[in-house]
């Protein structure tokens, strides 16, 4: 098929070129707006097509949605990360926590060591640099916990790892790429002033769980005034558990407060801190798979209809954007058939599945926003709208009815 034969239908489906990155693959032939071939199906696209790309002007590429697969990447099995990488970064966040807890204990007016600091930056740079290279590679958080402190650690060095992955693929700055890794590294580390008893105990009454969300803020005060640290990373010890309907700690924010004085960086590591509660969960809990997780995510998303919800679509998208398919090993989280409901308050089921906006796929709107049935169900393709996107998914439970899922995110 020339593409030129069928211009506008192909320029209907697109991919950005700023979302793409090294090593990607696609099931699909890709073409320019003027119809010439970029890049043949199921070729790994190179820094150097990409560079040339955005040096021309290139924003899109579009890819013909009449043939099987269209546009999927071609799912990866590799790490993204070394073990032996991932390995040293365990050992280093090990090492962080009980230098912390020594320094709370001893010296509670001293802060983290400059060499800790630039130990830091230096493994959060290998770190980016490895995933880089591994462009087209999967990461699992799920690991073997050893004890309750091991959970801490294990917990910590998930999120550097992914919000290190996160900056790169959203092309932050350098110094904000490291800043997200060495923000999740350090985000917890409130926690190393909390006793043990009470970090390790599995119910807590009201004064212990205030002592357990007092760890933002105690974490900040550790490191308000040291002048190694950028400003990106105290705000992320400071305001990781801060929420856009209110709910959040240590302040509360609502919605307006939440997109204005939280960062978006900030707020992408928070929704990195929720994803690897769900996935990594504390031992003796139950977790949810990558997909299980990303379903929960969605059902936290602001919408006109919620009066509960904990993120904005915009960060979610990104979230989605730049983690989505290294953290589900290539798969989409949502399918075809799924029934959900979008930020109007109607509810449809998902015809097809837009891959690099999975938020924003074409949905058979069943249900108006006053749940009456449509007499004739409409197809509404929500990459066109985009203001509009999936809010809520319903998942089947054991009777074989349609319910929302929702977890407990505060810690």
């Amino acid at each position: 098929m020339n593409p030129s034969d069928n211009n506008d239908k192909i320029k209907d489906n697109l991919i950005e070129v700023k979302v793409v990155n090294p090593g990607h693959r696609f099931s699909m032939d890709l073409f320019d707006s003027e119809g010439n071939l970029i890049l043949q199906a199921h070729t790994p696209i190179s820094q150097g097509v990409i560079n040339h790309l955005k040096s021309s002007g290139i924003q899109y590429l579009y890819f013909d949605p009449s043939k099987k697969g269209a546009a999927e990447s071609v799912p990866a099995q590799k790490n993204i990360l070394s073990d032996e990488l991932r390995n040293e970064t365990y050992l280093h966040t090990k090492n962080l926590f009980e230098e912390i807890r020594n320094t709370f204990a001893s010296s509670p007016g001293d802060s983290i060591s400059r060499g800790t600091i630039d130990k830091s930056r230096t493994l959060v740079d290998k770190i980016i640099s490895d995933t880089e290279k591994n462009g087209d590679g999967v990461f699992d958080v799920v690991a073997k916990l050893k004890d309750m402190d091991d959970y801490y650690y294990q917990h910590s060095m998930n999120v550097a790892i992914l919000a290190s992955i996160l900056g790169s693929r959203l092309d932050f700055k350098s110094d904000i790429k490291s800043a997200m890794g060495v923000g999740g590294l350090f985000h917890d580390i409130g926690y190393s002033s909390v006793s043990k008893d009470i970090l390790h105990k599995a119910q807590l009454n009201d004064s212990e769980f205030d002592i357990i969300k007092s760890h933002t803020h105690v974490g900040y005060k550790f490191v308000e005034k040291n002048p190694r640290l950028h400003e990106i990373e105290k705000r992320i010890i400071l305001l990781h558990h801060e929420r856009g309907d209110g709910e959040g700690y240590p302040y509360g924010f609502d919605l307006d407060m939440y997109q204005n004085n939280v960062p978006r960086e900030v707020r992408l590591l928070g929704l990195i801190d929720v994803f690897v509660i769900h996935t990594m969960p504390k031992p003796g809990e139950a977790g949810v798979t990558p997909g299980g997780a990303m379903r929960l995510m969605v059902n936290m998303i602001q919408a006109q209809y919620k009066t509960k919800y904990s993120f904005i679509p915009a960060d979610v998208r990104d979230f989605l954007r730049a983690l989505g398919f290294i953290i589900n090993k290539g798969e989409s989280f949502l399918k075809p058939g799924d029934l959900v409901r979008i930020s109007t308050g109607e509810i449809g089921i998902i015809e097809e599945m837009n891959r690099l906006y999975p938020l924003n796929p074409k949905v058979r709107i069943l249900k108006n926003s006053r749940m009456e049935t449509l007499k004739r169900p409409i197809v509404l393709d929500l990459i066109k709208t985009y203001n509009e996107y999936v809010s809520n998914v319903y998942d089947r439970n054991p009777d074989g009815k349609y319910t929302i899922s929702s977890r407990n995110n505060a810690t």
